[in-house]
């Protein structure tokens, strides 16, 4: 099924495939996934650990690491331009610019040992955004994430900076150029909570000032409830539910779904235990015939076993899809 024709769509993907190629066999990281985004909407993309959510940003961004990763099919439109047409000098132009991405370790995506000057000019020297004065520019990407006296902090380096003012840091350098599209990968797993509710809110803020896309990446619930307008959940490199944020937690389709819901403890609420979903998630070396989830799933019926079930669409005003059987 494919997603509504919007005059306001800013990146689609089509039958994405990301396989990794090693000497054991292929690993099927990304296996035919279809989704697109709005101008100025975020959109999460949630998941527990190896479903293909960071292989999904990297492919975005053409980082698939090389030479054991490939994408083998589909096609990834940004403004109906299929980057997988575009040259490597292209993409280099693109990164930064119209595409910006944020990691989830703020002190690994900065140098210990350069400026914060210097490596926030580099955002503008790559591009050659360097007309005015390069360190006023600097300093506004400081001000503009709200760091303390950004006229002194530019010249210190990032080991003196908290994990939460490093990752303002990385978020200005993300949109310093004022991309259409910002992809956060686990923007606030390295943080503690107030920090990370305050992290947000920033995105937040950008994203209302700037009018960027957000892709946010995270195995967190509680992320996407407080910022997200819509929630994508991926399964063993698959796509398996799509819906608006409310319709999620009120109403979810698929059983992989209704399991991340239930386990996640609520204030106030008192259980004796934490439900949990059984079993492991499927190599993506030798993934099963059908469905990936139907060896945990309790609701599993023969079919489950044996195919793939289609995308369904649940309601249409409302845009929720699921790939699940028990609503084909």
């Amino acid at each position: 099924m494919t997603e509504n024709i919007n005059k306001d769509l800013l990146l689609k993907i089509q039958g994405l495939k990301t396989h990794f190629f090693t000497k054991r066999g292929v690993v099927k990281a990304v296996d035919g996934i279809d989704f697109s985004i709005r101008k100025g909407e975020i959109v999460g993309l949630v998941g527990e650990s190896g479903s293909g959510k960071s292989i999904t940003s990297l492919s975005i961004m053409r980082l698939v690491p090389k030479p054991a990763g490939e994408i083998v099919e589909g096609k990834i439109l940004l403004d109906n331009e299929n980057l997988l047409e575009k040259s490597a000098e292209e993409m280099r132009q693109i990164r930064g610019n119209r595409i910006s991405m944020i990691l989830q370790d703020p002190m690994v995506s900065l140098n210990q040992i350069l400026r914060v000057e210097y490596q926030i000019g580099e955002v503008f020297r790559f591009h050659k955004k360097t007309n005015g004065s390069l360190r006023e520019k600097c300093i506004n990407v400081l001000k503009n994430v709200k760091v303390p006296s950004p006229e002194l902090r530019i010249r210190d380096y990032p080991f003196q900076f908290s994990g939460g003012m490093c990752q303002r840091v990385v978020i200005g350098m993300g949109i310093a150029n004022s991309p259409e599209l910002l992809i956060a990968d686990e923007p606030t797993t390295a943080l503690d909570v107030t920090i990370q509710s305050q992290i947000l809110q920033l995105m937040k803020r950008v994203q209302q000032e700037t009018g960027a896309a957000i892709l946010m990446i995270t195995h967190d619930l509680a992320t996407v409830a407080q910022i997200c307008s819509r929630v994508m959940v991926m399964y063993a490199g698959r796509i398996v539910e799509k819906a608006p944020v409310h319709t999620f937690y009120k109403t979810p389709a698929h059983p992989y779904s209704t399991g991340l819901i239930k386990s996640v403890p609520v204030l106030g609420k008192k259980i004796g235990r934490l439900f949990s979903i059984e079993g492991q998630p499927p190599s993506l070396l030798n993934p099963p015939a059908g469905c990936c989830f139907a060896s945990r799933c309790n609701m599993a019926k023969e079919i489950c076993h044996s195919e793939y079930p289609p995308e369904i669409t649940l309601d249409e005003n409302a845009n929720h899809r699921v790939s699940c059987w028990l609503h084909a």
